[in-house]
């Protein structure tokens, strides 16, 4: 157990550099999480305005995923990194200048600068995300993949409100620090020293690369399946998640929705320090059980959908996920060979997270038109089918390794 811990994955120097790298590029985005929105708003008075901001970073964001993973896969993996953080630098720092100015049209210029964040961000998460196998060996990727969720609770805890409390000094402050969380990044990886990938046999054209990365997935039964579960799971606990806001925020001004989240986060992070340790459990049973557990959650929503039951239900979902994604994870890293890595994970990220944007809109629905326990209903039924998923056998850890589609081999110029 001592060699998957995270203190020895914390001694492979070149992981270490991206991972703190990595860290403060998301505390610094969570910085600007509220920050953004409530600049936005005193700017402009108009919460359409902010939801416009936000809107088109994520359409952005999406939109840039399949080219981005034939950057993974074009480019030195490094240079990738450098050039998205140096590129997300100048946006936040470009979008504090508007903070301190406030210039005409700033609102124009806020929705630029961060649709030219979103798209750097897909292409640095999938350099990222792509690179992980030529820095730690397997035996340790599922302490890495936990880390990472370990990570992400972990700056949600404190990212918000120390963004909100910086706004309050200077609405500028956030971005200029947000900013300067990249530009360290930057540095960061700069001293790596070992290769991170990429740069390998590409085709003549990025629409023949992401169509070969497409063909990858579709010729395994496993990969998807997992785009199924992945959707699926997807779409039902960022739909629990909305029931969750929907119940417990119409109450106090939101304090209650602020201490519920602040348990998912800190429950999150206790799921993700204990991940690793199920390490030699059976990766089917392992996941069919926990599987059958978050279901359970959800009917427990569905039949009582107060504040208490929802917040036990949301929490214990943030503490189940590491336990059921990290392994699932690891195993794409023993099925993808990394000339096709950023490729095959863009086309699992796009289509695996396609019904993610609607959850929110399909849950205020079901809840105006019916109720929160019909809402959680439809959620628990969806999580059903998730389960289905996971005792097909084409979806269990015997799936062979598979190989680069034939069609590469004549794609070399």
């Amino acid at each position: 157990m001592a060699d998957r811990g995270w203190a020895a994955l914390l001694r492979l120097a070149d992981f270490r550099l991206l991972w703190i790298g990595s860290t403060l590029s998301a505390l610094g985005s969570q910085l600007t999480s509220l920050a953004l929105p409530l600049f936005v708003l005193d700017r402009t008075g108009s919460p359409t305005s902010a939801g416009l901001v936000a809107t088109a970073r994520l359409l952005v964001f999406y939109t840039a995923q399949l080219p981005a993973g034939v950057a993974a896969d074009r480019f030195d993996r490094r240079s990738v990194l450098m050039v998205a953080d140096a590129g997300r630098a100048a946006a936040l720092a470009g979008v504090g200048v508007v903070a301190l100015t406030r210039p005409a049209g700033a609102l124009w210029l806020i929705v630029g600068l961060m649709s030219v964040e979103g798209m750097l961000t897909a292409v640095a998460n999938l350099a990222a995300t792509a690179a992980l196998p030529q820095l730690v060996p397997e035996k340790q990727r599922p302490s890495a993949l936990a880390l990472g969720h370990a990570q992400g609770n972990a700056v949600q805890l404190v990212g918000p409100l120390l963004g909100a409390a910086l706004y309050r000094l200077h609405p500028a402050v956030p971005f200029a620090l947000d900013a300067l969380s990249y530009a360290v990044g930057m540095s960061l990886v700069l001293s790596v020293r070992g290769r991170l990938g990429g740069g390998g046999r590409v085709s003549s054209s990025v629409r023949a690369d992401i169509a070969l990365g497409l063909r990858f997935v579709a010729r395994s039964r496993y990969l998807l399946l997992m785009i199924g579960w992945s959707a699926l799971m997807n779409f039902a606990t960022a739909g629990i998640g909305f029931v969750l806001i929907l119940v417990v925020g119409r109450q106090d001004g939101g304090l209650s929705l602020g201490v519920s989240l602040t348990v998912m986060a800190a429950v999150g992070l206790a799921g993700a320090v204990l991940a690793p340790r199920f390490h030699a459990a059976n990766e089917d049973r392992l996941i069919r059980a926990t599987t059958a557990l978050i279901v359970a959650l959800g009917v427990a929503g569905a039949l009582s959908p107060g504040p208490v039951v929802m917040t036990v239900c949301t929490a214990g979902i943030a503490f189940l996920a590491p336990i059921i994604v990290v392994p699932k994870n690891a195993r794409l890293y023993a099925l993808i060979p990394d000339e096709l890595m950023g490729r095959a994970q863009s086309s699992l990220f796009l289509i695996g997270g396609s019904l993610y944007p609607f959850a929110a809109l399909a849950t205020g629905w079901l809840v105006e038109r019916g109720s929160p326990s019909l809402a959680m209903a439809a959620h628990a039924g969806v999580l059903v089918a998730v389960l289905v998923i996971t005792m097909v056998p084409q979806f269990q850890r015997g799936t062979p390794v598979l190989t680069v589609p034939p069609a590469v081999e004549n794609t070399e110029r």
